[in-house]
């Protein structure tokens, strides 16, 4: 543990390390895919390691990606080199959660540069331990890797701006210019514009003069589209204007809200809605310590504090422009919004709402676990479980242990309280989410299915909907589905051919030819009825 008034702590960079491993790594795989979200993306690299395509796979035969090639190709590397080119769920996560850990250190090691060893470990913890960047750490999802790729450039440089004397600066320009680079690979020319713009105006607040700031940052971004162009150019050569249409809808119809479909269309208050939320559960620390922050001593902005202000407020502000709004296109501000978070929590002020907070996460911490096991000895229809692993009981121990250790000593409410929290999502991770989630995974239907290595695996298309995808089957059957448009299509494929279908397609003339019934009264990819048919 630590205390208050501590600037340096013992093994500070291990023991933020360590945490952040125990918490990411070890439990990758135990959930398995049960959105359409996570296996869209790894589908992706399953096709680029079966067709040999590292530029343009096609997914379902004919579906281009939607986002440019960095996350298929790092999990596509990482099944490569560890699990002889089969890709799973551990493998298709694991490329977010060394981004998370990427990131979470490159905070530490920017907040102990600025405010000491404490400082850092709590701005760490509670970055690490916020709900949004959490969920986005453990997902098979784009987002992470751009995030990491755009905020520790900001951090490479603030601190070429601020130490002037260093040495190395031109090592510096090339680390962020190559991490600027992958956020583009990642995401598209955002992910290099938005931090050199907050960047930009970061240095104008510094006293910086205008155009040699906006040469620099405008060249900074510019050059780390260089070598995604060459990427872009050759997906080109492959796609055709299908590709060239895709690409401007998503990067600039996305942006001006003319797309051709309605893409999480919300309103502006959207935003400051999911950041509360995202950065739950600090935001009710936040508002247990509003009380009392009338009485906090009020200084001028450091440096630091600038930067963590200024860059959350681009992010959102530039967020709040498209009409398409995410929550996890907001995560380059999280880390910044935890540093505000971690100020609060490091200052004499809140020392009384900290208790309090501890005290209530204590509680939790013996709860939580409890109300778990109760609902698995005793169980409930409208909640099936999955059977926890051993090692999951362990981890769902840790949260009532340090709730029952506060309890006795009371000493050191920071500490503890990180790691209740820290322990909670532990359980929850290694647990209680395997458990709720496994049973409503799709995965679950491939014995009923029952399709051999042979057997074709075709979707029947909804009325009106050409993009109706099953990317669940789709990636635990290695990319065999194909979509068909009407049953007399999915006649002429041979006996045993298995159709899928939701529950509104037209199945007119499926009965003479197939044996057909319900296969499940909600599939997880689209919550509803899929219906399945098999060729006499």
């Amino acid at each position: 543990m630590f205390y208050r008034g501590d600037t340096r702590v013992r093994f500070a960079t291990a023991i933020v390390l360590l945490l952040s491993m125990l918490l990411l790594l070890p439990w990758l795989g135990e959930t398995w895919f049960n959105s359409k979200g996570e296996p869209r993306e790894a589908i992706v690299a399953v096709t680029m390691l079966q067709s040999g395509d590292w530029v343009l796979p096609l997914s379902f035969g004919s579906d281009m990606p939607y986002k440019p090639p960095l996350l298929a190709w790092m999990i596509a590397a990482a099944a490569w080199l560890f699990n002889g080119g089969v890709v799973n769920e551990y493998l298709s996560r694991l490329p977010s959660a060394l981004a998370a850990i990427a990131l979470i250190m490159a905070g530490f090691a920017w907040a102990r540069r600025e405010r000491g060893d404490r400082f850092a470990i709590v701005m760490s913890i509670v970055t690490l331990t916020c709900f949004e960047v959490f969920r986005a750490a453990m997902a098979c999802r784009v987002d992470m890797v751009l995030t990491a790729c755009m905020v520790i450039p900001v951090y490479i440089l603030y601190r070429i701006r601020e130490d002037r004397r260093g040495k190395g600066k031109f090592a510096q320009w090339l680390a962020a210019w190559a991490l600027l680079t992958g956020a583009v690979l990642a995401k598209g020319p955002v992910g290099s514009l938005l931090p050199c713009m907050a960047m930009g105006i970061f240095f104008l607040f510094r006293g910086e003069r205008f155009f040699p700031t906006l040469l620099r940052m405008l060249s900074l971004a510019l050059a780390a589209m260089l070598l995604p162009a060459v990427w872009y150019y050759a997906a080109w050569l492959r796609g055709g204007d299908a590709f060239l249409d895709l690409m401007l809808e998503e990067n600039i119809g996305r942006l001006t809200g003319q797309m051709s479909y309605e893409s999480h269309e919300q309103p502006f208050y959207y935003n400051f809605i999911t950041l509360i939320a995202g950065c739950l559960p600090w935001t009710l620390m936040v508002l247990m310590a509003a009380t009392t922050l009338r009485k906090a001593r009020r200084t001028p902005l450091k440096p630091a504090g600038m930067l963590a202000l200024t860059v959350a407020v681009a992010v959102v502000a530039f967020y709040c422009i498209p009409s398409s709004k995410r929550s996890v296109y907001l995560l380059p501000a999280y880390p910044f919004v935890c540093y505000a978070i971690a100020s609060i929590a490091d200052s004499e002020t809140a020392r009384r709402p900290l208790k309090w907070f501890t005290w209530l996460f204590s509680v939790l911490a013996i709860a939580v676990p409890l109300v778990f096991t109760a609902l698995y000895i005793f169980p409930q229809p409208a909640l099936p479980l999955a059977a926890p692993h051993w090692y999951g009981w362990i981890a769902l121990a840790v949260p009532p242990a340090l709730g029952i250790a506060w309890m006795i000593n009371r000493h050191s409410p920071a500490g503890h309280l990180l790691l209740t929290v820290w322990s909670l999502y532990l359980a929850y991770i290694a647990c209680v989410m395997p458990a709720v989630l496994n049973p409503r995974s799709d995965r679950n239907l491939i014995p009923t299915i029952d399709a051999g290595a042979d057997t074709a695996i075709l979707i029947l298309q909804p009325p009106a909907d050409n993009k109706y995808r099953l990317f669940t089957l789709d990636f635990y059957y290695n990319d065999r589905l194909r979509p068909v448009e009407n049953v007399q299509e999915a006649g002429r494929y041979p006996r045993g051919t298995v159709l899928l279908y939701p529950h509104y397609a037209d199945t007119t003339g499926l009965t003479p030819g197939f044996t057909h019934g319900t296969l499940t009264p909600r599939g997880c990819d689209h919550r509803h009825a899929l219906g399945f048919a098999r060729k006499k």
